[in-house]
């Protein structure tokens, strides 16, 4: 290689690593803020405020030096140890969004909030009534909002449920947070994080199951559900109701149905271990049918004093779980069709899906025609153990 060429490879080696060296440190702090100048939002919670058109936007937040019991927070940080000061303290503030809220606690606060580890998004009964499209707007634009944060209506205000102090947890979003996680134990929510939410509400036209929660003083209950047509809430799920919509949807992880014993000497508590769905079009016309299969297993938890279960009363009491399985489902879909008339059963992503042709000549006329079409319902029960008898 002569000396010129050796020359300009030299140059082009060193443009080469100057540039990459410069594009690794760079890239890795442009962002990049001191953790000790951050609060991290385990929930927000959004109500409507006197001023028109503005909201109250309640942010819970964990106090680190409470949490760490007498360190300091850090240059900046405010001071030495926690005392008696409570673990998470909630800051209100009225604004026009939740991104505007945040930018108006900096005038209050000298640390800059973090959501990457919010835990739980909490809308009140009077913004989900009004149209809860823009209050969800930052959320769907920003992705600095942890997507997997539970979102739910609440019964009432949302502040309520920010300012719990449960008992069971020391931090009330994580409280939060872990009752959506019981899935398993019970199916008589509606369950679902942030990130499904946008997805579900973006695609059916602001047509939405979500979760629902009331609150107390030191506990909340998120049995039932909340249902949002056109962004707006129309209303409530029962527990049953609820319960009746995951049969439907094929959600059911587990719980217990608790019935009537086949001798009428007490009460006998099914526990469900799963549950499959068929879902199956048969009939067109002016308005679809549908045929729903449930197949449900489980085991017999308890029976109450005097019960005695065998071999012989197993279908019996298959049939008896099957008939309150087949009742909740029915409840859920006649709420569903005749008070809300909204689709969040989603029929017409199935027929958008397996039959195209016949959705184009729905889907323009969907709203109408959902109430009026025909679901059976058929459901199956297998009893896989009774337990020790003796």
């Amino acid at each position: 290689m002569s000396p010129f060429c050796k020359k300009i490879a030299r140059k082009s080696l060193f443009i080469f690593t100057a540039v990459f060296l410069a594009f690794v440190i760079l890239s890795g702090c442009w962002d990049y803020r001191d953790i000790d100048k951050r609060l991290f939002v385990g929930g927000v919670g959004i109500d409507k405020s006197q001023q028109p058109g503005r909201y109250n936007i309640s942010f819970m937040i964990p106090i680190v030096r409470a949490i760490a019991g007498g360190e300091g927070g850090g240059s900046g940080g405010g001071g030495g140890g926690g005392g008696n000061q409570k673990p998470v303290e909630v800051e209100s503030t009225v604004a026009d969004s939740i991104t505007d809220g945040a930018r108006n606690l900096a005038l209050r606060l000298n640390r800059d909030l973090s959501f990457e580890h919010m835990r739980v998004v909490v809308i009140g009964e009077d913004v989900a009534k009004s149209g809860v499209e823009p209050v969800i707007n930052p959320f769907m634009r920003q992705m600095e909002f942890n997507r997997r944060s539970r979102i739910a209506i609440a019964e009432g205000e949302a502040r309520k449920v920010m300012e719990i102090q449960p008992w069971v947890e020391k931090f009330p979003a994580l409280y939060l947070e872990s009752l959506f996680g019981n899935e398993s134990l019970s199916g008589k929510f509606i369950d679902g994080d942030l990130g499904d939410f946008l997805h579900q509400i973006h695609d059916f036209n602001g047509n939405a199951l979500v979760s629902k929660i009331s609150s107390g003083s030191k506990e909340v209950n998120i049995g039932g559900g909340a249902v949002l047509k056109h962004f707006k809430l129309a209303g409530w799920l029962t527990e049953e109701e609820a319960r009746g919509i995951n049969f439907f949807q094929g959600k059911i992880t587990g719980g217990n149905i608790t019935i009537d014993d086949p001798e009428g000497k007490g009460k006998v508590t099914f526990i469900i271990l799963r549950a499959h769905r068929q879902l199956q079009l048969t009939a067109d016309g002016p308005a679809p049918e549908f045929r729903l299969k449930v197949c449900v297993e489980g085991n017999i938890s308890d029976t109450t004093e005097g019960v005695s279960l065998n071999i012989h009363n197993e279908e019996v009491i298959e049939d008896l779980v099957s008939k309150e399985v087949k009742s909740e489902i029915l409840k859920g879909i006649s709420r569903l069709q005749q008070d809300y008339r909204v689709d969040v059963l989603k029929l017409g992503e199935y027929l958008h899906k397996y039959h195209p042709k016949l959705w184009k000549d729905y889907k323009d006329r969907w709203e109408d025609i959902f109430p009026d079409v025909m679901i059976s319902v058929a459901v199956t029960t297998k009893v896989k153990n009774i337990g020790v008898t003796k």
